[in-house]
């Protein structure tokens, strides 16, 4: 279970004092997992689409081995791109990669032609992919939208009220990341 990015803003569990962490074990800023109560400082990178043209079928298992030869332990699924295949996230199981995985939608244009409360295309897809990849215990954490700064009110709110909505119904196990990047909530 994912608990916090130790890098922003969080509420001390003895009082309501707000601190700011900003390194890693080692004394570095980045990101910090804790995973079933153990830090993993995450070391990694983004997963864009490998083929454009529909059909083919890149080697995903070669994809995840490089990145743990080069000493990587995460990877991002970015939201501008698409779901991945099955090989992916099995050979990210097998390999023991933790998956930051962005729901896919992007950017501005996210708000203007994603996700719509009325939409039952929208919802479905989510149920879909959430019940299809629930179950791999490489994901380590959703996040809404990439790029997008949600706001409880507003256009891009259709991220917390919709799409996060469905997500956290359908898989109860993980946390939820408003966006990426993003500040991250202390409640709520």
């Amino acid at each position: 279970l994912v608990t916090t990015n130790d890098t922003d803003i969080v509420l001390e569990e003895h009082d309501s004092s707000i601190r700011t962490n900003t390194s890693d074990i080692d004394g570095q800023h980045g990101m910090l997992f804790r995973v079933n109560g153990v830090p993993i400082y995450s070391r990694g990178a983004n997963v864009v689409p490998m083929e454009e043209l529909e059909g083919r079928h890149p080697n995903y298992r070669v994809l995840v081995k490089s990145a743990v030869e080069a000493h990587m332990n995460t990877l991002r699924v970015w939201g501008g791109g698409i779901y991945l295949p099955r090989s992916f996230y099995e050979a990210c199981d097998e390999y023991g990669i933790l998956l930051y995985h962005d729901v896919q939608y992007a950017g501005i244009n996210a708000i203007k032609h994603g996700p719509n409360a009325s939409s039952s295309v929208h919802e479905w897809e989510l149920r879909h992919q959430m019940r299809r990849l629930s179950h791999h215990p490489s994901i380590v954490l959703w996040d809404g939208v990439n790029e997008v700064v949600v706001e409880p009110r507003g256009p891009s709110s259709i991220f917390s009220t919709f799409v996060m909505t469905i997500v956290a119904h359908e898989d109860q196990s993980r946390a939820i990341w408003p966006s990426s990047p993003a500040r991250g909530w202390t409640s709520g």
